[in-house]
């Protein structure tokens, strides 16, 4: 055993997201899981004194509980905003870009050397994230090439409509919120916590939380908490676990 502090983060069977939802359980409550998601980015978005930016928000990067809630992870992109006023308003100088079918078009357009994630680009990447967990495809699927993705994306094409056969795992709801997290304005973009507002109210109107895996779950509307350490891990747990 080395001398140096170690993390022990507990191991989800359930693996990630889109593993969970494509091979072990299509028929999960998808509306439920975008909720937590997102719930989960607010906390980092409102976490004070400085708001956090995760940087690589994506189906893969999520972790699904024993419980069959949705778990922030892979936090090696994240960074804290110490000054809203600052340009980049990042501090660490090393960044590497995430996958690209995920980025704002904000993010892309920048080619200088100083271009750093803001909160804005996380909620592009949500809305692509519940797109991804909704449909089951990644965002901008039928493009093969990613070069065509980025022209998609800087000329403000959102992904496709959503399919006739995932509107049922949520509502025209949904979809109208995903469009509002692709405005193309950053500044015009809407922030995480009326996402969470949003969502909490199609949850209860489609009695999110039904499905068998998540009867034993807490609510839809249960909070986040964070927990944080030296590693670039990152887990957001469910209420239920945090006072133990």
């Amino acid at each position: 055993m080395s001398n140096r502090p170690s993390l022990i983060l507990p191991w989800f069977k359930n693996g990630s997201a889109s593993e969970y939802l494509r091979l072990k359980n299509p028929g999960a409550d998808r509306l439920r899981l975008i909720l937590d998601v997102a719930e989960g980015l607010e906390y980092l978005h409102t976490c004070k004194p400085a708001p956090i930016v995760h940087g690589d928000l994506k189906g893969n990067n999520i972790l699904i509980t024993d419980s069959g809630h949705a778990t922030l992870s892979d936090f090696g992109l994240s960074q804290v905003i110490e000054d809203l006023v600052c340009p980049t308003g990042i501090t660490p100088s090393k960044f590497e870009a995430g996958p690209i079918r995920w980025q704002s078009p904000e993010f892309l357009m920048d080619v200088s050397e100083t271009c750093r994630p803001q909160l804005p680009g996380d909620v592009w990447s949500f809305g692509c994230t519940a797109y991804e967990l909704l449909t089951g495809n990644v965002p901008y699927h039928f493009r093969r090439r990613d070069s065509t993705v980025i022209h998609d994306i800087q000329a403000g094409i959102p992904p496709p409509g959503v399919e006739e056969n995932s509107l049922h795992r949520g509502d025209g709801g949904i979809w109208d919120l995903m469009n509002d997290c692709w405005i193309s304005s950053p500044v015009e973009r809407i922030h995480m916590t009326e996402v969470v507002f949003r969502l909490r109210n199609l949850c209860s109107r489609s009695s999110c939380g039904s499905s068998s895996l998540s009867a034993t779950s807490a609510s839809c509307a249960s909070s986040c908490t964070t927990a944080t350490s030296a590693s670039t891990d990152v887990f957001i747990a469910p209420a239920d676990k945090r006072q133990q």
